[in-house]
């Protein structure tokens, strides 16, 4: 039977077996007991080891950081497929599905998980089993590797290193088609410093480091007349004057889509006369983050290559009682380190008449275009989908990141919005079967040679 015709005919039971996964709310949690990332995620994990073991396959459990199985119980893994059981968190008053079910309507598959990452585990357990059902031999072994923290920081991974080799060629189907090959570098940082203001009491917003804020405040002491602009409104309270700006949010690696609400109300401000050391704050803060600036021109690190070119965020502030404390999130392309890109924020800092407090993040991720491992994906999934495979950079980080040569691949078609992370999260059921398939005949490509 053709890989394609198994698989089809197998679906019932990848839905099945998908639906075991999702019924377990899996979030990532601190340790409970034997589960460093909780119960439900514990729990997710052995359900997964009980399906590798159902169909055949010989599941290992790496102190419940972790599962695998292997193709073959001879022969070290040299390829590696990663996927991931823990999922994030629901807000089921905005779901008009059971999230923890899977519902299937007008072709698609509804429930947390089904796309990140729960529906990849399941396609490429159901690869690996239509390659041994269809009878190909390999003379390479393949593993799947099932992490239980990848929406948390992936400590599962560095876990599973300290127990397990990791394969030498990985891909992950946790991201889009057709492959991610290069990732930007992520720095995360917060500055700030005193300032003693005499007429701006407050000033809040921003909910995370990686997003364009779309809602900020300020408290000014004493009632000002201000002028109207869109997006802004005012109040006088307790003779004060609390002013709401609005903006537009955008992820931190394509800030150029979103408004920041922040520099839009430190521009208002200075344009309302504000004075003194109020005015010098206002003034140091934009002088980093010009409103509109998002490429870190002001920080001396507008750089782009081949991956494309940094971004920039200002996410996060707080100012109250003389202090105030900022955070800010990078990305930057693989031409520049950390280390530069940290030199450069902190020279920029001082030169504002602010203080770089802290930074972490990571460096860039690249792997190569051309190797034998990345070409047989692509002609796979040139020969299966009849689309074209090509290699692309992005300002996020996969689950890859941190694995040396690994590339994402699939299960996201490009164009196509599954509300990864949202409410009604889904994947196709076209989707679930034809990329089972890419990753059946990607396993036949590379490991039957």
């Amino acid at each position: 039977m053709e890989i394609k015709e198994y698989l089809k005919e197998n679906f019932p039971e990848m839905k099945k077996a998908l639906e075991r996964l999702v019924r377990i709310p899996s979030v990532s949690a601190e340790r409970e007991g034997k589960y460093p990332f909780g119960a439900e995620c514990g729990k997710v994990l052995e359900e997964f080891l009980k399906l590798c073991e159902e169909n055949g396959f010989k599941g290992t459990n790496y102190d419940y950081y972790a599962g695998s199985t292997d193709f073959s119980e001879e022969g070290e893994p040299e390829l590696g497929i990663l996927a991931h059981l823990d999922v994030v968190p629901v807000t089921e008053k905005d779901w008009n599905f059971p999230p923890f079910e899977v519902t299937e309507k007008d072709g698609r598959l509804y429930g947390r998980g089904c796309m990140d990452d729960k529906g990849a585990v399941i396609a490429s357990l159901f690869a690996m089993k239509a390659v041994r059902e269809c009878g190909y031999s390999l003379k390479k072994n393949v593993r799947l590797i099932a992490g239980c923290a990848e929406e948390t920081g992936s400590e599962d991974i560095k876990e599973y290193m300290k127990r397990a080799k990791m394969p030498k060629a990985v891909f992950t189907p946790d991201a889009e088609y057709p492959i991610i090959s290069t990732e930007k570098g992520m720095i995360r940082f917060e500055f700030g410093g005193s300032f003693d203001c005499s007429q701006i009491e407050s000033l809040s917003g921003g909910t995370v480091v990686n997003a364009v804020p779309s809602e900020v405040s300020a408290v000014l002491k004493g009632n000002f007349e201000l002028p109207e602009r869109d997006g802004i409104e005012r109040r006088f309270e307790n003779g004060k004057t609390v002013i709401l700006c609005k903006g537009k949010s955008a992820h931190a690696s394509t800030p150029e889509h979103g408004i920041n609400a922040f520099t839009k109300l430190f521009e208002y401000l200075l344009k309302a006369d504000i004075g003194g050391t109020d005015r010098s704050m206002l003034e140091s803060l934009l002088g980093l983050f010009p409103d509109g600036e998002t490429n870190a021109k002001s920080l001396g690190l507008d750089v782009t290559d081949e991956s494309g070119g940094t971004t920039c965020v200002f996410s996060v502030l707080e100012y109250k009682d003389g202090k105030l404390c900022c955070k800010a999130d990078m990305r930057f392309p693989v031409s520049l380190t950390k280390a530069e890109a940290e030199k450069k924020i902190g020279e920029a800092a001082e030169r504002n008449g602010l203080k770089l407090i802290s930074a972490a993040g990571s460096e860039p991720h690249r792997a190569d275009k051309n190797s034998d491992f990345v070409r047989a994906l692509l002609k796979v999934y040139s020969e299966t989908t009849g689309k074209e495979g090509y290699c692309k950079s992005i300002g996020g980080g996969t689950y890859v990141h941190n694995i040396e040569g690994g590339v994402a691949f699939g299960m996201e078609i490009e164009g196509e919005d599954n509300n990864i992370h949202g409410a009604d999260e889904w994947i196709g059921s076209d989707n679930m079967v034809t990329s089972a398939e890419i990753f059946a005949k990607a396993i036949i490509e590379y490991c039957g040679k």
